[in-house]
């Protein structure tokens, strides 16, 4: 035990002080990529919609989408811009708008990157690779 008063706390705060840095510091990494990975970042549904004219792709990430920047789905080289809110209102989940001719241009395996902005956005998030496989059609009447 240190019984010197003027050293006495010190090896404790330093103790105390170096995981609440190490937490900073990996909050400050992780924040600082290009590319966020965040796990709950998913695509939970590909389907059809307005009698096949339109695809939705839904997303879902655990962080939720609240800017007020355009909203964009990047699959490979396109950029998706039309897009809304869950039907259920949360805001933890967007759907995205693809015309068939968007749809067409897409290949199974294009990269899907969630941004806000055009361009090379400041901050995006991985949703994995389309697969087109996965388009399932809407029931009649229901859909976008």
């Amino acid at each position: 035990m240190n019984d010197n008063p003027k050293t006495r706390g010190r090896r404790s705060s330093r103790t105390s002080l170096a995981p609440a840095l190490a937490q900073t510091f990996l909050i400050a990494l992780s924040g600082s990529g290009a590319m966020a990975q965040a796990q709950g970042n998913s695509i939970v549904a590909l389907r059809t919609a307005n009698s096949g004219s339109t695809i939705e792709i839904v997303i879902h990430s655990d962080e939720p989408f609240l800017r007020s920047e355009i909203p964009v789905l990047r699959i490979g080289k396109q950029e998706i811009i039309l897009s809304g809110p869950a039907e259920d209102g949360s805001l933890y989940t967007r759907i995205f708008y693809l015309s068939r001719e968007q749809f067409r241009n897409a290949k199974s395996g294009d990269r899907v990157i969630f941004q806000y902005g055009s361009g090379e956005g400041e901050r995006q998030r991985d949703f994995g690779t389309l697969d087109k496989t996965k388009l399932t059609s809407s029931a009649p009447g229901g859909g976008g």
